[in-house]
């Protein structure tokens, strides 16, 4: 039984370690996306993968390509595991640019 509730709580603990704010138009065809990802799940280099493969994918859908305006690691910069989140500002272009 103990053995039951130490997993439960780890993995309790573990659902809470990654979180995305979802794509969010910020204005006129721009968008933005931060993702957060605890050190357990890759920091912010994981974090920076996601934000980049969500974006791109988002883009794609429309039949345009992601044109980045602003690329930022986030996070809390008091912890040594900063940065835990990425955060990026960008837009769907036409194919031509």
């Amino acid at each position: 039984m103990r053995g039951l509730c130490l997993t439960l709580l780890a993995a309790i603990g573990l659902a809470g370690c990654g979180a995305s704010s979802g794509i969010v138009r910020v204005g006129l065809d721009i968008y933005a996306l931060t993702e957060m990802r605890s050190p357990a799940l890759g920091g912010g280099m994981e974090a920076q993968r996601a934000v980049l493969a969500e974006a791109s994918a988002f883009c794609a859908q429309q039949g345009r390509v992601f044109q980045p305006l602003r690329l930022n690691p986030s996070g809390d910069p008091r912890t040594p595991y900063y940065p835990t989140a990425f955060d990026a500002v960008f837009r769907c272009a036409g194919q031509g640019g």
